[in-house]
């Protein structure tokens, strides 16, 4: 789906069908490479705020690349797209590899040979025409309610933007996006 068509959606759900067309224009501008301005530019840094709390938060985006470490490390400007936590590394055989992370690479033990890494990433800054990153599990409604949430905070209209973000939030509980609380039973003196 288009981050345009989700800002559309959140637009008309707002009651703000003034925004469309302003949208659509920056839209038909993004293909000459000029920026959004105005509503459409608030719109769309609202949509990028949300994108990267469901990626960050609740639908991580994963990715698998092959790398031949240099001096036993991988250094994260090699990945396609930028690490936010590595998850695995494997060698050649699928046996797991101890590694260590640091701010600008991944450490792995002497002579470690060919790897491969799994880690999830932050999504890219897209455009008006680009495509939102998530698959059909993350709908166009979901994305709406958060955008619409984001963009009435901005407006200082604080009540309201509590509405839509509990709507926000009951979407992503429906999706089956939430991740669940980590709970310890309390601990007691015998």
């Amino acid at each position: 789906m288009l981050i345009k068509d989700v800002l559309i959606l959140a637009a008309e759900e707002l009651g703000r069908a003034d925004f469309v067309p302003l949208i659509e224009q920056a839209y038909a501008a993004a293909a000459s490479g000029e920026q959004p301005e105005g509503e459409a530019a608030t719109l769309l840094r609202c949509y990028h705020l949300i994108e990267n709390e469901v990626a960050l938060d609740h639908f991580p985006l994963r990715e698998e690349e092959r790398f031949a470490p240099v001096q036993d490390a991988v250094l994260f400007t090699r990945f396609s797209k930028p690490p936010v936590d590595v998850l695995d590394v494997r060698d050649a055989r699928g046996h797991r590899v101890p590694f260590t992370v640091f701010p600008a690479r991944l450490v792995l033990p002497e002579g470690t040979g060919e790897v491969t890494v799994r880690y999830s990433y932050a999504p890219a800054r897209e455009g008006m025409g680009g495509e939102t990153a998530f698959s059909d599990a993350v709908s166009a409604r979901l994305l709406s309610y958060g955008v619409a949430s984001e963009y009435l905070l901005a407006s200082g209209r604080y009540q309201e933007a509590a509405v839509w973000d509990e709507k926000f939030r009951a979407a992503i509980r429906a999706a089956g996006l939430e991740r669940r609380k980590l709970w310890l039973p309390a601990r007691r003196w015998a």
